[in-house]
């Protein structure tokens, strides 16, 4: 998949920011905000309920201070390819949106780049009773040493994004986005993010997550219960039509998916991914919770790390799993079995696991998998 990547930024501010600028000077225009970090200041300040702010086209709107107070009414604003992002030579630690109880924030066609803070969400953070919605919004190179480097939901919170990708961001937990709350993710990516322990690309620690033809890739985690790409911790988490593929987890379990609640994938695909730490468990999907594959392959997986690495494809670690016309194959794992190890009877519905490295489920027993 590939995915038209624009970028958004959105707050509401006294404070002053600079005025540097991306591109000519255009001229003055009443319906757009000025191509000025204090110009979008006051706009955002100033703005009433339910007003849309255009930003000029190609703008790079720099801010030297955060935008304040925080959100708390309705506001869209429309980039236009425009980037809002924190300026590199601020010496000031701060995110560029804040979303408080009652906010309702649109972003479209927009960058929101450069955030940092030492509490969630350095790119944006939806408070409970809050709500986001992105449209073609890229959320780059945000840091968070709380949770949440580009996006961070509470309980309460809501996000739905949209045709957008979020990459390049860190955290404690949930490099690309964490989320206690309830979030629709659709046609969108998240790369390259990471997560010093959990969630390299998305971590949800409660709430409800559906994720439909999106891609989670090359997003790393290091803690010990990790979840390269995906760390669901607790709620609920429906995947359909969307691929989890080539995410690191440097620590022990689950280099693709570490699951602790309730997850379904459909006519999805867990691929490539790694758990890579001593006694490494589940290259693609380690499970604790309730696990759910419907038409779904999981597949080239690996747990390579020194000592008892094992599983390459899943490891349920007293959860439980059903599979339905789904595949487990071609996975690998240091020691046996590579393909599904699980210490407790699972549910096989017309699904196979075969062609998985030293074997595929001894040696545990699973009725109709054989090596």
């Amino acid at each position: 998949m590939r995915y038209i990547r624009f970028c958004s930024v959105a707050a509401a501010t006294a404070a002053i920011v600079t005025g540097l600028a991306g591109g000519p000077a255009a001229a003055a225009d009443p319906d757009y905000v000025p191509c000025s970090g204090t110009a979008l200041a006051l706009a955002v300040n100033n703005a009433r309920n339910g007003e849309t702010l255009d930003l000029r086209r190609d703008c790079i709107y720099h801010l030297s201070m955060a935008l304040q107070p925080i959100l708390n009414r309705e506001l869209t604003i429309r980039g236009n390819g425009a980037t809002i992002v924190r300026d590199g030579a601020s010496t000031l630690a701060f995110r560029i949106f804040d979303v408080a109880s009652g906010g309702d924030l649109r972003l479209k066609d927009l960058t929101v780049r450069g955030g940092v803070t030492a509490g969630d969400g350095a790119g944006i953070r939806v408070n409970g009773n809050g709500g986001l919605r992105l449209t073609k919004v890229d959320v780059l190179d945000n840091t968070a040493t709380g949770n949440g480097g580009g996006v961070a939901v509470a309980p309460g919170g809501s996000a739905d994004i949209r045709s957008s990708y979020v990459a390049f961001n860190n955290a404690a937990n949930g490099g690309g986005l964490y989320t206690a709350g309830s979030v629709t993710i659709e046609n969108s990516e998240f790369a390259r993010n990471h997560a010093q322990a959990s969630g390299g690309g998305i971590h949800q620690g409660g709430g409800m997550t559906f994720v439909g033809t999106s891609v989670v890739r090359r997003n790393t985690a290091a803690g010990s219960a990790s979840g390269g790409g995906l760390y669901i911790g607790n709620g609920t988490m429906d995947i359909n039509q969307s691929k989890i593929t080539n995410n690191t987890d440097t620590g022990s379990r689950g280099g693709g998916i570490y699951n602790g609640g309730n997850l379904t994938l459909t006519k999805s695909e867990v691929s490539g991914n790694v758990v890579g730490g001593t006694a490494g468990q589940g290259g693609g999907i380690y499970n604790t919770g309730t696990l759910t594959l419907k038409g779904t392959e999981v597949f080239r997986n690996s747990a390579n790390g020194s000592g008892l690495s094992v599983a390459g494809g899943i490891y349920n670690a007293g959860g439980t799993v059903s599979l339905d016309h789904s595949t487990i194959r071609d996975n690998a794992s240091t020691t046996a079995p590579g393909g599904l190890r699980t210490n407790v009877p699972i549910m096989l519905r017309d699904s196979t696991i075969t062609h998985n490295i030293p074997t595929n489920c001894f040696p545990s027993v699973i009725p109709g998998c054989t090596d």
